[in-house]
C-alpha cells in the first residue's frame, strides 16, 4: 500500500527567504510519509539555521552564504537524525511501556516506510538544492529562444533514482554485504527502493526485532536477511543555480513511470506560456496550431496529471509533439548522462 504525502513551507530571514518544498512516497502504509510531512520541512529549518548561525557569529557584518557542501552535509545529518529517531529512539519507549497497542503506535513510521524529496530555495543566493531519499525525481525546466527564435525548454534532471538497477547503489550494497544475495529480481529483500526512512526490519538488528516479536507479536526479518541495515536514509544532494523563469518539478516513481524528463518539462513549459497569454488564445508556440497544444487545465500539477493519464483524444497528449516537433532541448547531454545530473550549469555535491 503506498501513501503519497507532500509539505511546504517560506520562511522568514534576515536575507530575504527560504522556500521549502517536499513529497514523501510512502509504502507499507502511510504512517513514515505522513511523519514525515510533519517533521522533515521543520527539521531542516533548525539544521540549517543552526548552519547560517554558526557562519553569522563568524561576520556579523557579511550575509551568511554557506557552500553548497556546508548546505548538503546538514541536509543529511538532518536526514540521518530524522531516520535515527524514527527507527531506534522510539524503540526506549516501547521497551519501557506495559501497553502493546503504545507499542504498535510508536513504531508506526518504523514499520512503514517512505521515500523523501525536498528542496530548498535560499533568495539571496539564488541557489535550489534537492535532497533525495529513494527513487523520486525532481527535474528542472529552462526557457531559452535558440539561434532562429524559436522556443525551447532547457532539461536538468537534478537527481538520480536510488534503486537497484542504479549501479552505484548496487556497488554500495555488495560491498557492504559481501556474498549476500542483497538483490533479487531487482529488488532489495521485495524492497523497489536501496534508500529509505522506516523499514526498520531492514535495519534492526536480529536481536531487537527478536526481543520485538516477543515483546509485541512483531515479525522477524526475511531469512537472507542476515548483517542489517541494508538500506539508508542518507540523501544524495546536489544543487544548481536558478535563473528567471525557472521552474521545478518535483515527482514520485508513478509520474516518471508515464511521462519522460522531457516530456513534463515541455507541458509544463507550454502550460507556463498558455498562462502568459490565456490559455487555448495565443499565437501558436514553437510552430504548432494552438489547438494542438494539450493546455487547458488551471493548475499546472492537474495539467501534468491529465498527460500522464493519456490526456484526451483532442490532445493526443504530448507524447506525439515531443517526438516529432522538438519543443526541448537538453543540450546535446545523453539522457544516461542527465540521470547522473550533468547540466552546463548543474553542480552535485556528494560527500
Amino acid at each position: 500500500m503506498s501513501c503519497l504525502s507532500n509539505a511546504a513551507a517560506v520562511v522568514p530571514v534576515p536575507s530575504g527567504h527560504w522556500s521549502f518544498f517536499g513529497i514523501f512516497d510512502g509504502h507499507n502504509g502511510g504512517d513514515t510519509s505522513k511523519w514525515l510531512a510533519d517533521n522533515l520541512i521543520l527539521a531542516a529549518v533548525g539544521g540549517l539555521s543552526d548552519l547560517y548561525s554558526g557562519l553569522a557569529r563568524t561576520d556579523p557584518n557579511a550575509t551568511p552564504e554557506p557552500t553548497p557542501s556546508d548546505i548538503s552535509k546538514t541536509l543529511k545529518a538532518v536526514f540521518n537524525e530524522l531516520d535515527d529517531f524514527i527507527v531506534n529512539e522510539r524503540l526506549r519507549e516501547v521497551f519501557a511501556s506495559s501497553s502493546r497497542q503504545d507499542g504498535l503506535t510508536l513504531l508506526g513510521p518504523a514499520w512503514a516506510g517512505s521515500c523523501a524529496l525536498l528542496s530548498f530555495y535560499d533568495s539571496h543566493s539564488r541557489r535550489l538544492h534537492i535532497a533525495l531519499t529513494g527513487d523520486s525525481r525532481a527535474v528542472l525546466g529552462r526557457r531559452r529562444y535558440d539561434g532562429n527564435g524559436e522556443l525551447r525548454f532547457d532539461v536538468y534532471i537534478l537527481t538520480t533514482e536510488q534503486n537497484p538497477m542504479n549501479a552505484d547503489e548496487l556497488e554500495r550494497l555488495t560491498t557492504e554485504h559481501p556474498g549476500e544475495d542483497v538483490v533479487q529480481n531487482g529488488r532489495v529483500f521485495g524492497m523497489g527502493v536501496t534508500r529509505a526512512f522506516g523499514d526498520a526490519r531492514l535495519k534492526w538488528p536480529h536481536e531487537v526485532q527478536d526481543k520485538l516479536k516477543r515483546r509485541i507479536f512483531g515479525r522477524m526479518p526475511p531469512g537472507d536477511v542476515k548483517t542489517p541495515p541494508y538500506i539508508t536514509a542518507e540523501p544524495e544532494v546536489t544543487s544548481i543555480e536558478i535563473e528567471p523563469g525557472d521552474f521545478l518539478i518535483m515527482g514520485s516513481d508513478g509520474l516518471w513511470e508515464s511521462l519522460t524528463s522531457e516530456e513534463a518539462v515541455g507541458l509544463v513549459g507550454l502550460w507556463k506560456e498558455g498562462e502568459k497569454k490565456g490559455g487555448g488564445k495565443r499565437e501558436p508556440v514553437g510552430g504548432y496550431a494552438p489547438h494542438m497544444l494539450p493546455v487547458r487545465d488551471a493548475n499546472a500539477a492537474t495539467h501534468l496529471l491529465r498527460n500522464a493519464l493519456g490526456g484526451t483524444q483532442r490532445e493526443r497528449g504530448l507524447r506525439g509533439i515531443v517526438q516529432y516537433g522538438g519543443l526541448y532541448s537538453t543540450g546535446d547531454i545523453e539522457e544516461q548522462e542527465q540521470t547522473r545530473y550533468r547540466g552546463n550549469r548543474a553542480t552535485g555535491e556528494q560527500e
